[in-house]
This record gives structure tokens, sequence and C-alpha cells, in this order.
């Protein structure tokens, strides 16, 4: 199931500026062209707690799971 952009938009809002702007730029350059399985991969991250994402998207950290840490990679790439 897919979500609604919209809805995506909403809870890309963090309580980080540095996660609102990663996230944000990711859901408005790549997601259109991300795959269903990157889309749900993405979707899964937004659940994740603030301090959690700062932890791989801002400090450096590495998920163990290989596929978060590729959208962590795309999340951080994304220009």
């Amino acid at each position: 199931m897919d979500i609604g952009f919209g809805k995506l938009q909403w809870q890309c809002r963090r309580g980080m500026k540095e996660l609102d702007f990663l996230l944000a730029r990711y859901l408005r350059e790549r997601y259109a062209q991300a795959s269903s399985d990157e889309r749900a991969d993405f979707a899964d991250f937004l659940e994740l707690p603030d301090p959690d994402m700062a932890r791989y998207l801002l400090a450096g950290d590495v998920p163990s799971d290989s596929r978060r840490a590729a959208l962590c990679r795309q999340l951080l790439q994304s220009n």
C-alpha cells in the first residue's frame, strides 16, 4: 500500500530542522522515481523516533539492516 504524498510530507516534519531538510529533500527530489520497495522503506523509516534518525543521518551511525542502510545513503545523497 502506497502512503499518500501529503501524509509523507507531514511525516517529514520532525523536531530537528536538519532532519526536516534531509527528509523533505528526498521526498521532493527522489521519491517519485524510487522503486516501490524503496518507497516502503522510506515510509517505514519515517516511523523511527527522531533520535534514531539523527544517529543514522547526522551522526554517521550505519543501520545494521542493509535496506535501511541503503535508504540512509539515498537520503544523504539526494541533491
